[in-house]
């Protein structure tokens, strides 16, 4: 699976290059992700081609967030399609990864945070 991503001001922009991340890719998904995340701490995950995802991958999605935690880095995604948005509201995704209506609102997300000094 190819990404995309582009950086701007230390921020990581990947765009999810798939129809639906689900059962069927999850496990390519996360298998081509890690190096990427590896190398990053701040990531918006850009979601426009995406109009489908399964338990499988908001599993997929929490394993990336938690590994970006872990890094001390901070998860965004921008761009959900209505369908996907529901789905994450159903489920509270939205509680733990801020969701932004524009790539460029989830880059300020990151640049608005307080510095830790």
């Amino acid at each position: 699976m190819k990404f995309n991503t582009e950086t701007i001001d230390d921020i990581t922009v990947i765009e999810m290059p798939m129809d639906a991340l689900d059962a069927g890719n999850v496990m390519t998904f996360k298998t081509d992700i890690a190096p990427i995340l590896d190398k990053c701490d701040d990531v918006v995950f850009n979601m426009n081609r995406v109009k489908f995802v399964d338990s499988s991958g908001i599993g997929a999605i929490l394993s990336c967030l938690r590994k970006i935690h872990n890094q001390g880095g901070g998860l965004n995604m921008c761009c959900v399609k209505e369908q996907v948005l529901q789905l994450f509201k159903l489920v509270r995704i939205d509680r733990i990864i801020e969701i932004h209506p524009a790539k460029k609102d989830a880059i300020r997300a990151f640049q608005n945070e307080p510095s830790d000094s």
